[in-house]
């Protein structure tokens, strides 16, 4: 059965084709018109040296050309082959922590700015791997899938705001099971999650999850930043006034402080690591490193389907239509 590679384009290609043709349609038109002002029917063979059937099967040819060409761009294809295909490299999934807490300022030019910072690095440095993106605080939620396209992934994370998730709070035991979902259906490819948060929990409900994610063998590296004395959080990212600083019900400044007990038991679990980039982003060449040493891994294997491109057949039949017009010749000898 005969199927068309760029199939998708079937409208934008047929479009093409039939503007070309009545170009060339309405071109013969006003020749023709043109020729019956100089010259009338009856003198056309005294005064033209020209054969009409040979213009006739020129501009066939040119026609049947131009529907051949629109025809060639659709790839058209038949027959089919199967190969198997090693699975290689692994799943990358980013957790990043959108609660109020990570405004605070402790790190520059903010938890949250620096985070970006992080994650916009190890995407920049994958090779072929899929990177995805979640985004947590009271609730969590999967910003972006896991994609190639490193181009998507950025925007999505370039819009990821306390704003995003109207739940504040931060609750691990929503971005783990988050996490754990996401993962349900990976089972070819090697797997991580990099969580990046401070640590501070609202909800304590994190445990099953964890447990979770081992069995399914996926690595946690827990990512923190902050400092562990404690800094104030501003009520937006702009704004840093003492006027818009967080406060209790007693009016007193809120201060949040890193907990990365929570993350080096998160991470000692799922058999990952810890890594705080507070200072630096030093650490984050050994996430690079496990990656790399990951994409030389083979994770399984599956069988495609691939159709037989047969678009060089009506390429060298254009070719021969093309080539005939050039050499067929109106004028008659004398």
């Amino acid at each position: 059965m005969i199927a068309f590679g760029n199939y998708r384009y079937l409208i934008y290609i047929a479009a093409a084709t039939l503007v070309v043709l009545a170009l060339f349609v309405l071109y013969l038109w006003w020749k023709r018109r043109m020729m019956s002002l100089l010259v009338t029917e009856s003198a056309w063979d005294n005064l033209v040296r020209g054969s009409r059937r040979i213009t006739a099967a020129k501009n066939l040819l040119m026609i049947l050309s131009i529907l051949l060409s629109g025809f060639l761009l659709l790839r058209p294809q038949w027959g089919e082959t199967t190969r198997e295909v090693r699975n290689e490299g692994s799943d990358v999934l980013v957790a990043l922590d959108v609660s109020r807490s990570m405004l605070a300022q402790d790190v520059q030019p903010s938890r949250l700015g620096r985070a970006k910072e992080a994650i916009r690095w190890i995407a920049e440095s994958l090779k072929g791997d899929r990177i995805g993106l979640i985004l947590f605080a009271g609730d969590a939620f999967l910003q972006c899938p896991l994609t190639n396209d490193i181009g998507a992934f950025t925007m999505f994370l370039d819009s990821a705001s306390p704003d995003s998730i109207p739940l504040q709070g931060t609750d691990f035991g929503r971005v783990l099971e988050e996490a754990s979902r996401v993962f349900q259906k990976k089972s070819l490819t090697s797997k991580m999650l990099v969580l990046i948060t401070d640590g501070e929990d609202n909800e304590g409900r994190y445990d099953e999850y964890i447990d979770r994610l081992r069995r399914m063998d996926v690595a946690v590296y827990a990512v923190g930043i902050g400092k562990r004395s404690g800094e104030v959080v501003p009520l937006s990212q702009d704004d840093t006034s003492g006027r818009s600083y967080m406060r209790d019900d007693a009016n007193n400044l809120v201060r949040t402080r890193k907990n990365d007990t929570l993350l080096k038991r998160i991470a000692t679990v799922t058999r990952g690591s810890y890594i705080d980039i507070s200072d630096n982003l030093s650490g984050l060449g050994f996430i690079l490193q496990i990656i790399d040493d990951q994409q030389s891994n083979q994770y399984g294997s599956r069988v495609i389907r691939e159709r037989h491109e047969r678009y060089q057949i009506f390429a060298l039949l254009l070719l021969v239509l093309l080539s005939a017009e050039l050499m067929m010749t109106e004028r008659k000898r004398i």
